[in-house]
């Protein structure tokens, strides 16, 4: 055969091959995505199977709702399977497994779906996280006419609060105050809603003399649990410029007078014999079993507490709700709410499976999903959630504390927004130091001013660290 020949029929195979390849191409997988075969609601592949991976702790709202939420997500989407990894030892438990993915380096082995990270910020900061950003106008799926910036309760400032991004779509919220034995009151003869801190004290001072002390706290997670409660009055007693100061970084600002304040309050509280003994070392779930069984009237706590408390409740326990009165006469009582978010996506895991992690985060949305999340506890974010107080089925603790929230003559604040993001090893520092600073104010260690000043101190190093940069 001649050379020509012999080039002819070689570029004659490989067209063949060309062509062959495209036909199985065309039969294959390729052939559907290429052919439109996408759901309308988010233009991803209907037919491309995905499997995402998600970790879960198993803590305060428990998982019911959660489970709920996958179920129904896998029944519209039936090419996406949701493998969930349920953590249920608890929250250190949860952050060894997730700190110790991290540490691996090995980002196939990382989870899609993260519930929570201990150092967020520090992993937005390193480009680790995928930003959610374009969810915010992106319509909900039970009410396309509506989008996500539309019903949601936070504010663009809270939620893109981080970097000027949004890490994780903000699905629940939690209200944070003081949860009473409403019972136990009643039995007392006690005035359910102090008006200030001195008819705060007054009435502390009747439960002690009925042989109960007046408060339980979780000192072993002094930091949020004290906060859950103590951490409104700043906001009480310096009002908006209290506010303003520390979201903007101002100096000094945790040695200025409403904060001191706070940490005085709780200096003359622990003093006056007002504190369960066992606040310093308890953990939640000890603090919270003193509650219940009656040996404390009240705990500082969150939403959720009925529902983590709901096997060792007493038939007859009755819930009661107030904000913190920590207030001077004539001062506004404040309650802290957070809007609530998980489901934080690694950055370098496939595209396809961010994609439909998102898409699982905009379906938390739903609500239906909502009802299931109050019920366990929580506070939905959507604006249009018809929360009806008498439906048996929500969590008494969230109903008591949506009947406070509505009220007329208190302020509801999400204190978490900040003008930037300082994050350095020396700001970093301020949560131990808050935490040991609580724990040896009740233990009369130290005075609140000393603390106060410890924590300003390191505030400012971080500050100084910050402008270093």
């Amino acid at each position: 055969m001649k050379k020509g020949s012999k080039a002819f029929l070689v570029i004659l195979v490989v067209l063949s091959l060309f062509a062959f390849g495209g036909c199985i191409k065309k039969s294959g997988i390729e052939d559907d995505l290429d052919s439109g075969e996408v759901y309308p609601e988010n233009g991803l592949p209907k037919n491309k199977k995905v499997t995402l991976s998600i970790i879960y702790p198993v803590m305060g709202f428990g998982k019911e709702y959660f489970e709920y939420g996958v179920k129904t997500f896998q029944e519209k989407f039936k090419n996406v399977k949701l493998d969930v990894r349920y953590i249920e030892g608890g929250n250190d438990a949860y952050n060894q497994i997730v700190k110790s993915a991290i540490q691996s380096g090995n980002d196939d082995e990382m989870y899609d779906w993260i519930y929570s990270f201990t150092n967020g910020v520090t992993l937005m900061s390193q480009g680790k996280l995928e930003t959610q950003d374009e969810l915010w106008e992106r319509s909900v799926y039970d009410r396309p006419d509506l989008k996500m910036k539309d019903v949601i309760i936070a504010e663009k400032e809270a939620v893109f609060n981080y970097f000027n991004h949004m890490y994780v779509v903000p699905s629940g919220s939690h209200i944070y105050g003081i949860y009473f034995n409403k019972k136990l009151f009643k039995k007392l003869g006690l005035t359910e809603q102090p008006k200030d801190w001195n008819e705060f004290l007054a009435m502390c001072a009747k439960i002690k003399t009925k042989g109960v002390y007046p408060m339980v706290m979780a000192g072993k997670y002094a930091g949020p649990y004290f906060n859950f409660g103590w951490g409104a009055i700043p906001y009480e007693v310096g009002g908006d410029k209290f506010k303003q100061d520390e979201y903007n970084f101002e100096p000094n600002v945790y040695k200025s007078k409403p904060y001191v304040t706070m940490l005085t309050r709780l200096e003359e509280f622990a003093r006056r014999g007002y504190l369960h003994p066992g606040t310093a070392s308890y953990d939640h779930t000890q603090s919270q079993m003193e509650f219940v069984q009656g040996k404390a009237a009240m705990v500082t706590n969150g939403t959720w507490i009925a529902n983590e408390m709901a096997e060792v409740l007493p038939e007859d326990f009755e819930w009661g709700f107030m904000a913190f009165p920590g207030n001077d006469p004539g001062q506004k009582q404040v309650v802290l709410l957070e809007p609530g978010g998980s489901g934080y996506i690694w950055k370098n895991r496939p595209e396809l499976n961010k994609k439909w992690t998102k898409e699982f985060n905009l379906w938390l949305l739903n609500l239906d999903i909502q009802n299931k999340f109050a019920q366990a506890g929580g506070v939905p974010t959507r604006r249009d959630f018809k929360f009806e107080s008498g439906k048996k089925e929500l969590s008494p603790s969230v109903v008591e504390a949506w009947k406070v929230i509505n009220r007329k003559d208190l302020k509801v604040i999400d204190n978490r927004p900040w003008v930037r993001i300082v994050s350095n090893s020396e700001m970093a520092k301020i949560a131990k130091k808050r935490e040991d600073g609580y724990i040896a104010v009740i233990t009369g260690q130290k005075t609140g001013e000393q603390v106060a000043r410890e924590i300003n101190s390191q505030y400012m190093k971080g500050l100084a660290a910050d402008k270093r940069k």
